[in-house]
């Protein structure tokens, strides 16, 4: 019997400057019914929510992401594992405030951060203004007052449960701001074995927390591997050590999703990134 994965498709490229970003999940949602999973091991059920048309750009993502919080509420306060395919990393605005409210009382939320860059601005030091670089500050309540408008909840992660692995592009403010939270960070440069530094996290992170999840940005890997990105930088994770990784890591009992976020179809060659991408949702939830 197919193994049903809830997945939650946020077509928004609101938070990044690249538009594009905004198809990834109807992108992915069409490669899976083209060519769906061998021996029927997986069925995604889709839900799509797309950013209202009119208003400001962060009052529509602070409703966008209220939609998408009730979602992952859900599925956590149930106990269904999911996915939720997002356009740029602001998506995790959604995702994980949702799985904080639903899980039990007392209960921690752990969180891998695979991402080429920290995440960790506010408005009062973004260069760019783009709220896609601004998510790890809000998980750890650490958001400016603006910021945390966009925010849903009132629940945050506690510093030593984000774990940020893959990091090589970054600036001062968001490094001071991690430093001073004491956020455990694993650069680029410090990994010889992903797999190895993954099994490490989660067992790191299963001695508190009740729950799991991985927030995947795809310029976590290599350009070479990944061309279809937003913002690609390079000597990243090769695309074979991620899914090696993955399938060492998937089997775990406290894991309640991953988000895969920052596909960028215009800069993608050959649909390579796409079915990258497809292959770490196989490889992650496929019996």
């Amino acid at each position: 019997m197919a193994r049903l994965i809830q997945t939650l498709g946020i077509a928004s490229c609101l938070g990044g400057p690249v538009q594009a970003c905004g198809h990834a999940a109807e992108l992915l949602r069409d490669e899976f019914t083209r060519q769906p999973v061998p021996h029927a091991g997986l069925q995604l059920q889709w839900h799509m929510l797309y950013p209202e048309k009119k208003g400001s750009k962060e009052a529509r993502l602070s409703r966008l992401y209220q939609k998408a919080s009730e979602f992952t509420c859900y599925w956590t306060e149930a106990r269904r594992p999911f996915l939720v395919i997002g356009g740029d990393h602001s998506c995790a605005l959604g995702t994980w405030p949702g799985v904080l409210q639903g899980l039990p009382g007392g209960d921690e939320l752990g969180l891998i951060w695979l991402d080429a860059h920290m995440d960790a601005h506010t408005f009062a030091t973004t260069p760019s203004g783009n709220i896609h670089g601004m998510p790890v500050a809000a998980l750890l309540g650490k958001a400016d007052e603006r910021l945390s408008a966009v925010y849903p909840t009132g629940r945050f992660i506690q510093p030593e449960n984000l774990l940020l692995i893959g990091v090589r592009s970054y600036e001062p403010a968001e490094y001071a701001l991690l430093k001073q939270a004491n956020v455990k960070i694993v650069f680029a440069d410090q990994i010889s074995d992903l797999s190895q530094t993954l099994l490490a996290a989660i067992e790191q992170l299963s001695r508190t927390c009740g729950m799991i999840g991985i927030s995947l940005d795809l310029d976590l890997i290599d350009p070479e591997d990944a061309p279809g990105v937003e913002t690609p930088v390079p000597d990243g994770i090769k695309a074979a050590a991620l899914l090696a990784a993955l399938a060492s890591a998937k089997r775990h009992a406290k894991f309640c999703g991953l988000e895969i976020s920052e596909f960028n179809p215009e800069s993608d060659r050959h649909a390579k990134t796409l079915h990258l991408m497809r292959a770490i949702v196989e490889t992650f939830y496929a019996d």
